[in-house]
């Protein structure tokens, strides 16, 4: 019986985690919507309303910038090898 109980703890905490996060994000929203027509600030309005999408744009940027600069490693560390074998240079 208490076999049942532990292996749905771990999946009652991830639930709570889950309903305690998504309900602090309304609640920051609704504030932050308020504000925003409270005080005539169409940007944050407009940022209040559409960071589902900046957010996911800013990790698709960075998922790009962070794959160029891998590209650009890999790339060095093949030529530097290259030019060892190909000149007998050593370190």
């Amino acid at each position: 019986m208490t076999a049942d109980n532990k292996k749905f703890w771990t999946e009652d905490i991830i639930a709570a985690a889950i309903l305690a996060a998504s309900g602090g994000t309304t609640l920051l929203l609704t504030k932050l919507r308020a504000i925003a027509v409270e005080q005539h600030l169409p940007v944050l309005h407009l940022l209040v309303q559409w960071w589902p999408l900046l957010l996911i744009l800013g990790g698709v940027v960075l998922l790009f910038i962070n794959q160029g600069a891998r590209d650009r490693n890999a790339a060095q560390i093949n030529s530097r090898s290259y030019t060892e074998k190909s000149h007998g240079f050593r370190n």
